[in-house]
């Protein structure tokens, strides 16, 4: 069991009780021990699919890119996030936050926290960033208190750049 960051856990257990986060009318929930999110399924695509060498390098990619991220929540079945651990295994406390889509797209997000991050990836559509802060703070939880405040984490290795660096291994045999 991965020990999730403060934040994290504080909207996983008020899930666990039933209650919502922030983000809950935005479609946002928090995964459970050992729960994949569903964007990362690729149990549809056929054998068809998988003899073809973009797509199997891209599937093995994908694959190998999402083993280093700490998943820690869902937006339904089109986007996860998490922490970005990379190859050199960072500290969560340390590590950006990414989000993967369902086109199969790595970002990394601003914030230092996946509260900041959630908060700034859904501002503009039902609330902006500003109303989640109060929600959060009630609940223990600091975010910084204007989206323009929030942090840009670049590490060594991009979720995108390793993606890519695998896809190229891949399709090179």
């Amino acid at each position: 069991m991965t020990t999730w960051p403060a934040d994290a856990r504080v909207w996983r257990e008020r899930e666990a009780k039933g209650g919502g986060t922030p983000w809950t009318e935005d479609g946002i929930t928090f995964l459970a021990d050992g729960e994949e999110p569903g964007v990362l399924d690729d149990s549809y695509l056929t054998a068809d699919d998988l003899a073809n060498p973009d797509i199997a390098a891209n599937v093995a990619a994908n694959r190998e890119t999402a083993a280093l991220v700490t998943w820690v929540a869902q937006h339904e079945q089109e986007q996860a996030y998490g922490y970005w651990r990379g190859p050199d295994d960072l500290p969560l406390a340390e590590a950006p936050i990414v989000q993967f889509d369902s086109e199969g797209q790595f970002y990394l997000l601003e914030g230092r926290s996946i509260s900041e991050a959630l908060s700034a990836d859904v501002d503009g559509y039902r609330q902006d960033y500003e109303d989640f802060v109060a929600p959060c703070r009630a609940a223990g939880v600091e975010i910084a208190a204007e989206v323009d405040d929030l942090e840009e984490i670049e590490p060594a290795v991009t979720p995108k750049e390793f993606h890519q660096q695998r896809y190229d291994a891949h399709r090179a045999g």
